[in-house]
């Protein structure tokens, strides 16, 4: 509930409550770091192949991101991990998406669909590989990773 100091305006809805925006940290650019397999990924599927430019672009991306869904996960560049390659069975999957010509990727919560890009880049046929996340309105800003989205 809003206090009569707020407006609809300063608040957001945070995994199915209200917060207001004065309670979202502010961004800390000074946790940002890629491993050399993350750079790699980013470069190759933005095009930017210098590491500083590769940093403001991946910045930016959070700074507009987090203006729309201020959540931890885009705080702490939890985004840029790609997470999936990381399961014991992510190598299978990929071989799935290879030898059957009907496997689907389903990926439920996607926010910037780095795990499905990672999964196209390593060969799932991207035509087989559905994405999705909480909000439709929100794709936009959290889409805009890579320049050809």
């Amino acid at each position: 509930m809003n206090s009569p100091n707020t407006s609809q305006a300063d608040t957001c809805l945070y995994h199915g409550g209200p917060i207001q925006t004065a309670d979202v940290p502010p961004l800390d650019p000074g946790i940002y770091s890629l491993t050399p397999d993350e750079a790699k990924f980013f470069k190759a599927v933005t095009g930017i192949d210098d590491d500083e430019n590769l940093r403001a672009h991946i910045l930016l991306t959070q700074e507009k991101a987090y203006k729309v869904a201020p959540y931890p996960c885009i705080y702490c560049f939890t985004f840029v991990r790609m997470g999936i390659t990381k399961l014991p069975v992510y190598q299978g999957i990929i071989a799935m998406g290879c030898e059957r010509p009907n496997a689907i990727f389903l990926d439920l919560g996607s926010c910037f669909c780095v795990d499905s890009r990672r999964a196209a880049f390593d060969g799932f046929p991207a035509h087989n590989i559905i994405s999705s996340d909480i909000k439709e309105g929100e794709s936009p800003a959290l889409h805009s990773c890579e320049p050809d989205t």
